[in-house]
């Protein structure tokens, strides 16, 4: 499985990895949003527009059962997973309640979508991170990049609606992870994480079921692997 993007459910794929085998966990599991309210004004519209493009993704999963796979498969309880506002006690809540050492990160979007109607911009998302003694941490990066929040702009999103920045998977990455390491992505989209692994050195495990996302991702991979970046 090592160094592969594989097309399937996640949550089938997850009991097939041994116990104790994966150093990290990076994901992105589908969000849970509020897409409720608005008015007839353009600015509704548009912003109908963009609930309608990203609705399919927004449905939430089995937290509970591939949360307890995640920790099944680490050698030291090492997840970072991102969520809505409306994840986030659920989250950090489950974490807490098994004794993990939990921390909320934020990313700090410098050029959030100007969606707001008739409410406050939302300009962050929420990053959970749990851990446990053992768990690699790395203390020799600048305290710049050791901070809880994190400033990167949104981007082009060339292959999936909620693609992250690739700079941001580096960071997470080169904060939690080291060198050769496997990583573990089992909610992986557009394939970030795997571009981000290669790209610093670090292995990985990376699942999607959605087809389209799946074959963009592999064609992504394909096209770092041989240095013909995508963007």
């Amino acid at each position: 499985m090592k160094n592969k993007i594989i097309l399937g459910d996640c949550l089938q794929i997850l009991k097939q990895i041994p116990s104790k085998s994966v150093d990290m966990v990076l994901t992105d599991p589908p969000y849970i949003l509020d897409n409720h309210g608005g008015t007839n004004s353009p600015l509704a519209k548009r912003c109908a527009k963009v609930r309608d493009k990203i609705d399919d993704i927004t449905k939430d999963f089995d937290f509970e059962s591939v949360s307890k796979e995640l920790i099944r498969i680490c050698k030291f309880v090492n997840i970072v997973m991102f969520c809505s506002k409306q994840q986030v006690s659920r989250t950090m809540m489950f974490f807490e309640n098994l004794n993990y050492r939990v921390n909320l990160l934020v990313w700090d979007k410098t050029n959030p979508a100007p969606l707001g109607n008739n409410k406050l911009v939302n300009n962050l998302e929420y990053i959970v991170v749990a851990r446990e003694s053992g768990a690699y941490f790395n203390n020799n990066l600048p305290i710049n990049k050791k901070r809880m929040s994190f400033y990167y702009a949104t981007g082009i999103k060339n292959f999936h609606p909620c693609e992250k920045p690739i700079n941001l998977i580096c960071d997470l990455l080169n904060l939690f992870s080291k060198k050769d390491d496997i990583v573990l992505d089992c909610f992986s989209g557009s394939g970030t994480t795997a571009i981000a692994c290669h790209r610093i050195k670090r292995n990985f495990i990376c699942i999607e079921k959605d087809e389209k996302y799946y074959n963009d991702s592999v064609v992504r991979l394909n096209a770092e692997l041989s240095r013909k970046r995508l963007f």
